[in-house]
């Protein structure tokens, strides 16, 4: 596994594809609000052709989840990611993107030595305690308040639909804009107002973080402050908006790859500043 020492922000053109090599761990992708595993499918095909192997999961409550009789929360959400690494032989390097990103922290405080590392990507890094609601409004300079519409009778939520595009995929094109308007789900209402309950056996875990520079969903100055006061052992970033797995998926799964390849060096990451 490659560890970063300290903090390091480098632009995605800065790296290049890493080859799977043959003990190289599985990447466990996992999806944020709004959305399903069908949102990294761009990615998979990249990292599938670099020889790694990866699993997608889609949590409880939305349309295509084995799981959707169960009652949507962060316990089920951290059930369905441990169910879906349960065979795995060795530690997987676990990636969460946006609300993901408590998820996965949750998963790493039950099952720390299933986990090689944790990948944050434009994600919600969590302290005890804390739950989406709370991160999300602290960050005034985030543009989904006005997009964000309550069905308090089905207790869901979702974007509104004319701003889907314009605000998860700011950078991409018109065309993958308008297909990732279309692929959005609605949102359980309860778990966003769940806190994570973490200690010693998540901190225990390598955590990284990959920014993205031109968000509006978690904005940058929000994703600096939740770094600082959970620092990570590496900080990347990339020249995105809120969903690189749509508008850059190859720049993306190059730097899944880096993280994944326990070949890479720590070396290597000290020398980039």
């Amino acid at each position: 596994m490659s560890l970063a020492v300290g903090i390091l922000i480098v632009p995605a053109a800065a790296k290049a594809p890493v080859p799977a090599p043959s003990d190289a761990p599985t990447i466990v992708l996992v999806h944020g609000a709004f959305m399903d595993a069908s949102n990294w499918d761009a990615v998979r095909e990249e990292l599938d052709r670099l020889g790694y192997r990866t699993i997608a999961v889609t949590l409880a409550g939305r349309g295509g989840s084995a799981s959707d009789s169960d009652t949507p929360s962060l316990e089920a959400y951290r059930d369905a990611v441990l169910a879906a690494i349960a065979g795995e032989t060795r530690p997987v390097v676990l990636v969460g993107h946006s609300f993901g990103g408590i998820t996965i922290s949750n998963v790493a405080e039950a099952a720390p030595d299933r986990i090689a590392a944790l990948v944050y990507l434009a994600a919600y890094l969590p302290r005890n305690g804390q739950s989406l609601q709370m991160l999300a409004g602290m960050d005034r300079d985030s543009r989904t308040a006005a997009a964000f519409v309550v069905d308090a009778e089905r207790g869901v939520a979702s974007i509104a639909s004319d701003q889907r595009g314009s605000l998860f995929c700011n950078d991409c094109e018109p065309a993958t804009a308008k297909a990732a308007g279309a692929m959005m789900v609605s949102e359980p209402l309860a778990p966003l107002a769940e806190p994570a309950r973490l200690g010693e056996r998540f901190a225990r875990v390598p955590r990284f973080y990959i920014r993205t520079a031109h968000d509006l969903v978690i904005s940058p100055a929000q994703q600096s402050r939740m770094i600082a006061a959970t620092p990570a052992a590496g900080v990347l970033q990339l020249d995105t908006g809120h969903s690189p797995m749509l508008s850059q998926p190859g720049a993306l799964a190059a730097l899944l790859a880096d993280l994944a390849a326990p070949a890479a060096s720590a070396e290597e990451h000290q020398n980039v500043r």
